[in-house]
């Protein structure tokens, strides 16, 4: 209950604001005001300070929110995150590794209805992260919350966010070319997109556009993931460049996403080789629907028909 009471019966509630000292100390709103902050009070003249007065049906901001982060996240190294206290009744969840962010969207939903002052914030599904990157914000907004209302929530599930760490370590690049060079440009836009996932490129390969040439390339790669370029964006199945792939032995699972830039990519593999054939819009650095296909690929996440449809909604991506 929120009160403004006399610093001489503060003893054991918690400071409902922050308050600043003539010395230049603070107390921090959500303390639990003890006989040290009584005395610093009353020496710099403060007659009364707001206070809420937890009760026995309450949880303080600070416990309620390690509670729910144990329960988002039973096992850090096991989910590649780990925790980072914040202000009073805030908590952030914290990349460990470089990869793709994994939820739990249903059940995080469902906890956020349970209270109005219990939020779990969370970058998109499967967004790429960075090490040390801020991956979900825990927030509890009130000081305290009722005991049954952090119970609902915690009743509604556990493990529904971690970060999915890059598998992969390295990327050949092929590029076809037409009676010219390859020039550097988009094998630079490649490595820009490589760098935040901490993969490296294994080779850079650059052949003619011919389904012998770029099959025999195909053949003697070495890099985990095979990215290739082709001279000329591709235009169905059977253009030059999945064919070059069918008649190295692989197969091809995929032609065309609903994203915008982005939509002419093609998906296949050679063994336990992946290869992804990158739309024309690659050799610029800025985003297309094949980077959210090849962060996930790289980090082991399964990408159904159902996945690349669901694409489509967002998927109008910014131009330039």
């Amino acid at each position: 209950m929120f009160d403004t009471r006399p610093v001489r019966l503060a003893k054991g509630a918690l400071l409902a604001r922050d308050i600043s000292l003539a010395s230049g100390a603070k107390i921090a709103r959500g303390r639990q005001i003890g006989p040290e902050d009584i005395a610093a009070l009353t020496m710099a003249g403060i007659a009364e300070v707001p206070v809420v007065e937890v009760e026995p049906h309450d949880v303080p901001a600070d416990e309620a929110v390690a509670r729910l982060a144990k329960a988002l996240v039973p096992n850090l190294g096991d989910a590649s995150v780990r925790r980072e206290e914040g202000p009073f009744g805030c908590l952030d969840l914290i990349a460990s590794a470089p990869g793709v962010v994994g939820l739990d969207t249903q059940g995080i939903s469902r906890m956020n209805r349970v209270d109005e002052g219990i939020a779990v914030i969370t970058m998109r599904q499967f967004q790429r992260a960075r090490a040390g990157e801020v991956i979900a914000k825990l927030r509890i907004t009130p000081l305290a919350v009722k005991r049954s209302a952090l119970s609902r929530v915690l009743s509604e599930g556990e493990d529904m966010i971690r970060l999915r760490p890059v598998l992969a370590e390295t990327v050949t690049l092929i590029q076809t070319v037409e009676g010219g060079d390859a020039g550097q440009g988009a094998e630079a836009a490649i490595r820009a997109r490589l760098a935040p996932l901490g993969l490296k490129m294994a080779e850079s390969l650059v052949v003619a556009h011919r389904e012998e040439a770029l099959a025999e390339a195909l053949l003697s790669v070495t890099g985990d993931v095979v990215l290739i370029l082709p001279a000329r964006p591709t235009v169905d199945r059977h253009d030059v460049a999945p064919e070059a792939v069918r008649r190295a032995g692989g197969v091809i699972t995929r032609f065309g996403i609903p994203v915008d830039p982005g939509a002419s990519m093609f998906a296949g593999g050679l063994g336990s080789v992946p290869i992804l054939g990158l739309p024309d819009c690659a050799r610029l650095t800025a985003l297309n629907g094949t980077d959210w296909v090849f962060e996930r690929l790289v980090c082991g996440v399964s990408i159904s028909d159902d996945d690349l449809a669901n694409l489509g909604v967002g998927g109008l991506l910014p131009r330039g």
